[in-house]
């Protein structure tokens, strides 16, 4: 009977940025280089593993050896200490499987616990770009150990309201934004949309996840699910937060709507002055302004 361990796996949350910091990694690598590889930053909690940062680490292939410069992956984890020092080696990454993986991630499991390994294929196979987040865990055939095995293990993304706001705005110009094209290339009916848009989609998301978050506390209240203390300390954390009137909140919430309102309107006057300007001057400028 061939079996892997049955220990608890762990729930890893990668940030986006990670994933554009190895894409970026690979496209300045060098002539003669097929794949990269570097080092994993974040912070474990229990099972719980958050990737939160990466550093580039060179390296030379040898035959089916890799060699890593180990002296410029400790000077940046230094300095990238020295910034957030909560952020710790927590495993590594590479653009593709080589045989050499295996003696790489437990090379890892000398600088890191239970190393996470993130496997990048940024050559878009399938129309899709394939993240997968292994861990190593040994191979069991009857009652001997065989040895190590990458095993992956699901992921979920997570990221910060700054990072989140950028995001969803290089997703929501993917779709396309065609209004300018049908209203002309002078017309700006089309910016002041994705602004509007754009506040009314986080509005709704808002509720989303406040509809989630009520159904959540009913379902633990009611004993149809068991609590998890990670949210519960979450939610314990937002409450325990300065609460504002509902009154307060409404205010605050027109002036900043009347403040992108007007800011809005007068870079359109702006445009609109500039437009004017510019055709006056094309039109007189022949014959001079002079009588």
């Amino acid at each position: 009977i061939i079996r892997t361990s049955v220990d608890a796996m762990p729930h890893v949350f990668v940030d986006p940025l990670v994933v554009f910091n190895v894409l970026d990694h690979y496209l300045r690598r060098k002539e003669n280089q097929d794949f990269v590889l570097g080092a994993l930053l974040g912070n474990r909690m229990g099972e719980r593993v958050e990737i939160r940062g990466s550093i580039p680490v060179p390296h030379a292939e040898d035959n089916d050896t890799v060699v890593i410069d180990l002296k410029f992956q400790h000077l940046m984890r230094d300095l990238h200490s020295k910034v957030d020092a909560k952020n710790v080696l927590i495993g590594w990454y590479s653009t593709c499987y080589k045989e050499h993986t295996q003696a790489t991630h437990e090379f890892y499991t000398q600088v890191a616990q239970h190393p996470i390994h993130m496997l990048v294929d940024p050559t878009l196979k399938g129309g899709s770009l394939n993240i997968k987040t292994l861990v190593c865990q040994p191979l069991q055939l009857g009652q001997a150990t065989v040895g190590p095995i990458l095993r992956e293990v699901p992921f979920r993304w997570q990221t910060h309201s700054a990072a989140r706001v950028a995001l969803d705005s290089m997703f929501s110009q993917s779709k396309g934004f065609d209004c300018g094209d049908e209203e002309g290339p002078d017309s700006d009916d089309g910016q002041a949309e994705p602004s509007a848009e754009a506040l009314h989609a986080t509005l709704l998301k808002l509720n989303t996840q406040l509809t989630k978050i009520h159904e959540y506390v009913t379902k633990v209240v009611n004993g149809e699910v068991k609590e998890d203390k990670t949210i519960g300390r979450q939610l314990m954390e937002i409450i325990s937060k300065p609460s504002v009137q509902p009154e307060q909140f409404e205010q605050v919430f027109n002036n900043s709507l009347q403040d992108m309102l007007m800011v809005m309107y007068l870079s359109k006057l702006m445009k609109i002055q500039l437009t004017l300007t510019d055709k006056i001057y094309s039109t007189v400028a022949p014959g001079g302004f002079g009588p």
